[in-house]
């Protein structure tokens, strides 16, 4: 069997160490850089069992797939493509991982805002409502976070960016992989932050100066690999 991710760019990616720690360098993990994402699907349809699927493809990706799940279905994004008889499932990761680690943190209740409207921020919006959490999203689109709420079945708020106020959050999920003018204005003090990009993270000093609290996207990488993983290897 045969195993990897895709997307462009993955140059950074850690899942090939991810994989084979969690594998004991079993089974090959390649890194499938490819800016088409029909080449990238072709590929993958050829030569592998399942794949990772990172930026920019993980929309896309949903389309090409049988939802796994009523998770994914709300989502509509996969990180996570497998073959299961003669179908393609879907299933996301990003989702199990940051469940996991809100529901570790004992989050319910908690009023919670995800940045973003990309795979990973529609995956921790969902995670969060279904962790208990009252989730608002907001994003430099607001056309695209609305019709995202609007049609997700799920109990999401939604904010414009310029109205977000910190004081109405107890927990952020910053979900975009740079910086906005916006967060100059923000006062993290008092917060819980988890930032999803672990590659150039942008909030790590910031909210450690305003005496938030932290939490690097390393840890949701991990969290969504060990869960990830174990779809990818699970014979059906």
């Amino acid at each position: 069997m045969r195993f990897g991710i895709i997307g462009n760019p993955v140059s950074h990616s850690r899942s090939p160490k991810l994989f084979a720690a969690y594998t004991g360098g079993k089974y090959p993990y390649d890194l499938i850089e490819e800016p088409d994402f029909e080449k990238a699907y072709d590929r993958f349809l050829k030569d592998y069992e399942a794949v990772n699927v990172t930026m920019p493809f993980k929309e896309l990706a949903y389309y090409k797939s049988v939802p796994g799940s009523d998770a994914v279905r709300a989502i509509k994004a996969v990180n996570i493509l497998k073959k299961e008889g003669d179908k393609v499932v879907g299933y996301n990761s990003d989702y199990l991982g940051v469940k996991r680690l809100l529901q570790d943190r004992g989050v319910a209740g908690w009023r919670l805002l995800v940045v973003g409207c990309g795979g990973a921020a529609k995956a921790a919006a969902v995670a969060a409502v279904e962790a208990g959490c009252t989730v608002t999203m907001t994003n430099r689109s607001f056309e695209k976070c609305h019709a995202f709420v609007r049609h997700c079945p799920l109990d999401l708020h939604m904010a414009e960016l310029p109205e977000v106020r910190m004081e109405d959050y107890d927990f952020i999920i910053y979900a975009i992989p740079a910086a906005m003018e916006c967060l100059d204005s923000w006062d993290f003090s008092g917060k819980t932050v988890l930032e999803a990009n672990y590659a150039n993270p942008v909030l790590r000093e910031r909210v450690s100066a305003d005496g938030g609290i932290y939490i690097e996207g390393l840890e949701w990488l991990k969290a969504q690999a060990d869960t990830g993983y174990d779809i990818m290897l699970k014979q059906k």
